[in-house]
């Protein structure tokens, strides 16, 4: 559709947060959770979710933006432009759930993570289980995770390990998760998180007449510039994995799928939300996707996550240096390019429509 969505992506957290309950409130109804932590201009943090279409709906479709901190400009900016063009009206026969903010600590620190240091897309895990990590996370620790700030020894211990078990071996041994590295990268927790308990513990009631449900997990930072990259979990053969198919075609990517695991998608993080929702909606029939839309390569993304990380630990965020830092990762994740927004608006459209299409069909029984 022709719409400028530009105007509906934001420079800060408190920005975007006005611009989507302006947007969001003349059409239904706001449910907003305080976080417990303040935000860097010491204002209050939310996760908002906003409801949206009759409670009666036989499907319904969740969009949630801010799972990774900073990632929150480009999932947000879609959400409120679905509200602003219209578009919303195409989906009146849906109850439509809008997640803002996701993870309201990082989307206002401009940090992946959220207040504990815990990557909440590795977070929706049976915490009753014991987690093994990937005997790589600790031989690359030393390397990636360093009290000093050495690019350099840490692009060496990096190539070091990739030299030995290839780009996909030393991707995973990153970003698999981790339990026992509190101010490690990808750390999981060993509870569930603060964001974790809202969506698990709220949701649900927001949903209740819904008996299929489709899901998009906006994300950034993996891939071409602007180009989506979508993925689920589910394994070759099963209904949801036909459904996703038959909804966007050889689009979408399973991390299930042998013929799909490449270094894009090298592991399977244990514990992101996608892969919790027969958990958080039990009794239903999920349909949950990530979608990644590319911003700058790999040898990019990586170490400014590293140098953040850094920050936190044992940085300081008001230096020159922490500065820095904090605008680095904000172009990573959200570049300044308009053409990029336009990009994302473009191709968010596309996915909407065919998860939509996907929860129609499956109501309808044409499959």
């Amino acid at each position: 559709m022709t719409f400028d969505a530009k105007p509906c992506f934001s420079d800060t957290y408190a920005q975007s947060r006005q611009k989507f309950l302006s947007a969001a409130t003349p059409h239904g109804d706001i449910h907003s959770f305080l976080h417990p932590e303040k935000g860097p201009d010491g204002g209050d943090l939310y996760l908002d979710m906003a409801v949206i279409g009759d409670a009666e709906a036989n499907a319904g479709l969740v969009l949630i933006s801010g799972t990774h901190g900073p990632e929150g400009f480009c999932g947000a900016g879609c959400q409120i432009a679905l509200l602003e063009s219209g578009l919303i009206d195409e989906f009146s026969d849906l109850r439509v759930v809008l997640i803002h903010a996701h993870n309201p600590y990082g989307f206002a620190w401009l940090r992946r993570t959220d207040h504990e240091n815990i990557d909440l897309n590795r977070n929706y895990y049976d915490f009753s289980k014991t987690f093994t990590p990937h005997p790589g996370y600790d031989i690359l620790r030393p390397h990636i995770v360093p009290r000093e700030l050495d690019m350099d020894r840490i692009s060496a211990g990096m190539a070091e390990y990739e030299a030995e078990h290839g780009k996909v071996g030393l991707l995973a041994a990153m970003v698999t998760g981790q339990s026992h590295d509190a101010d490690g990268l990808f750390y999981r927790g060993s509870a569930p998180t603060w964001s974790q308990k809202i969506v698990t513990e709220n949701l649900p009631g927001l949903l209740e007449a819904q008996d299929e449900v489709s899901v998009i997990d906006f994300h950034t930072g993996l891939g071409p510039f602007g180009v989506p990259y979508i993925v689920h979990g589910y394994a070759p053969g099963t209904e949801a994995f036909k459904a996703f198919r038959r909804a966007y075609g050889d689009d979408v990517k399973s991390t299930e799928d042998p013929a799909d695991i490449d270094e894009n998608m090298p592991a399977t993080p244990e514990g992101p939300i996608v892969l919790a929702f027969d958990k958080i909606l039990p009794g239903k029939s999920s349909y949950a996707v990530v979608i990644e839309y590319g911003t700058y390569p790999p040898d990019r993304v990586f170490p400014v996550l590293m140098k953040d990380n850094w920050l936190h630990a044992y940085g300081d965020l008001d230096s020159v240096v922490g500065r820095e830092i904090k605008a680095e990762i904000k172009e990573i994740f959200y570049p300044a390019s308009d053409k990029w927004k336009d990009m994302i608006w473009d191709e968010s459209v596309k996915a909407m429509r065919c998860s939509a299409k996907l929860v129609r069909d499956k109501v309808l029984g044409d499959v």
